[in-house]
């Protein structure tokens, strides 16, 4: 008996190598969600208005300026930045060195229009969320909040907010 019990145990806790291939699918699917078509290493200028992670630099851009830079770019551009996290956005090219920068040229990609006529550009670049217009995480609320994405405008919203709303 004890001989069936411990072979029962091996085959519950082994892995075939199709679970292997199933789960290392789910986290390419998993990826790409949150990063879409974002490359650490090349900037995304030339692949068009995709679906990218992007970020916006405070140091770079003055608060009245709103701009997107790629994956890429936030490492290779303006390392060491203040950096602002957007996630993803749909149909966005990266800014990085067009006229928004003030003359300071992209190191991956230094030949790029003057300006993205077909970015869209929201609070969020400035770093703030939401309809009330706050932070995340907000330094005037000590409560933890979750921040919900919405998939048709891609704004964030404070869950305590969306609840309060919903009331």
């Amino acid at each position: 008996m004890s001989e069936n019990y411990e072979e029962i145990v091996e085959e519950e806790n082994s892995v075939t190598m199709l679970d292997v291939l199933r789960e290392e699918n789910q986290l390419e699917e998993d990826a790409y969600a949150v990063l879409g078509a974002s490359d650490d290493k090349n900037c995304t200028y030339s692949k068009g208005y995709t679906r990218q992670a992007l970020y916006a630099c405070k140091t770079c851009c003055q608060k009245s300026v709103r701009a997107g830079v790629c994956l890429a770019c936030s490492f290779h551009c303006h390392e060491g930045h203040e950096l602002i996290e957007l996630y993803t956005k749909r149909h966005f090219r990266c800014d990085c060195g067009n006229s928004k920068f003030g003359g300071k040229k992209c190191n991956l990609d230094p030949s790029k229009d003057s300006i993205n006529v077909e970015n869209q550009y929201n609070h969020n670049f400035n770093g703030l969320y939401c309809i009330c217009q706050r932070p995340y995480p907000d330094p005037d609320n000590t409560l933890n909040d979750e921040m919900l994405q919405c998939i048709i405008c891609e704004d964030w919203y404070h869950s305590k907010v969306i609840h309060s709303h919903a009331n």
